[in-house]
């Protein structure tokens, strides 16, 4: 599987909030890290699952591919070609599409929705197509009916909202879609109705897309690849089948242990990972993810885990990611992994 938009090595920091925050807390650096030298592909035709808790930099990383914010160092190339200057990046928001997270909110309450799908046109200075309404069109090619055109965005269901995003995010044919919690704020049926649209976008338009989500059950549903970001750094990554089926890294192996169950025999307590995840004000030193880790050992806190390749196609940043593969219990952190 060929690439279609690659990550390589990126890290991306940003100037501390304000100039007392280093006066009441010396310890913390006039720079934070949201990103640090992170690396992944997008093939062609692939669903790749970007998944971590909130701050992981999951949303920062899709800002950076699309041109919104600047990367500090690293590169990233689309079809190829590497992404540098501004024109570089109006080529990518030619061939890449970005859904955001709150489908309502991202949608003008003053405009109606004919008006938004074809918006993109308007951006990127690209004239609209000959013939039949291209907003009506654009709208059945999500599964909605033509008369929605003439509603405003308080008019929809949020089902119908998120339809409607998606049909702005294909207005100019992109090879790749970054859809960033496409799901969230839905019952459990619409989200099923979307992943299906998503789904059936890919087979017939052999799109990619890079799905950002929380929802694991999500990913594991849809993505060919899953990728584990902590505090901005990738944990791990590899096919969703075999990262779900045998976790690696004890961060992902926390996730995965703490999705909810619908069988109520196979749930646990105290499966979610204790205390919060540290500030990319003042990163915990060696291996970040120490903190709250039930297998962390004294060179954890010292020594930064370089990545590790397990197959050709499996990556971990852990000292000790073959004790993964056995029990792990709570110990000081009250935390049982069991599979």
């Amino acid at each position: 599987m060929s690439a279609l938009y690659e990550v390589d090595n990126v890290s991306l920091d940003l100037a501390a909030p304000a100039a007392g925050l280093q006066r009441l807390l010396p310890g913390v650096a006039p720079r934070m890290t949201i990103l640090s030298n992170l690396s992944l592909s997008v093939g062609q035709g692939e669903m790749l699952g970007l998944v971590g808790e909130s701050g992981s930099g999951k949303s920062t990383l899709a800002r950076a591919m699309m041109g919104l914010v600047d990367i500090t160092s690293g590169s990233l190339r689309f079809e190829g070609q590497p992404v540098k200057t501004r024109s570089d990046f109006v080529k990518v928001r030619q061939g890449a599409a970005l859904m955001f997270q709150d489908a309502v909110a991202s949608l003008s309450p003053r405009r109606k929705v004919a008006a938004q799908v074809v918006e993109p046109f308007q951006i990127n200075g690209v004239p609209l197509p000959e013939g039949p309404s291209t907003a009506t069109a654009m709208l059945e090619r999500v599964g909605l009916s033509p008369a929605l055109a003439q509603r405003y965005p308080h008019e929809l269901s949020g089902g119908q909202a998120r339809r409607v995003s998606v049909a702005r995010a294909l207005a100019l044919n992109p090879k790749l879609v970054i859809a960033d919690e496409p799901t969230a704020g839905l019952d459990v049926s619409v989200q099923a109705e979307i992943l299906n649209l998503m789904t059936g976008l890919r087979r017939d338009l052999g799109l990619s897309f890079l799905i950002i989500t929380h929802n694991l059950a999500v990913v594991r549903h849809v993505t060919d690849r899953v990728a584990v970001l902590y505090l901005g750094r990738m944990a791990e990554w590899g096919p969703t089948r075999a990262v779900f089926s045998h976790p690696y890294h004890p961060y992902t192996k926390s996730l995965i242990a703490a999705e909810p169950q619908a069988d109520p025999r196979k749930r646990r307590a105290n499966l979610a990972l204790k205390g919060e995840i540290p500030s990319v004000l003042a990163r915990p030193p060696g291996c970040e993810f120490h903190t709250r880790c039930p297998i962390a050992r004294p060179c954890c806190a010292a020594e930064e885990p370089a990545p590790r390749m397990i197959t050709p196609d499996r990556m971990v940043r852990c000292h000790f990611a073959a004790e993964t593969e056995q029990r792990i219990s709570g110990g000081r952190h009250g935390t049982e992994l069991e599979h």
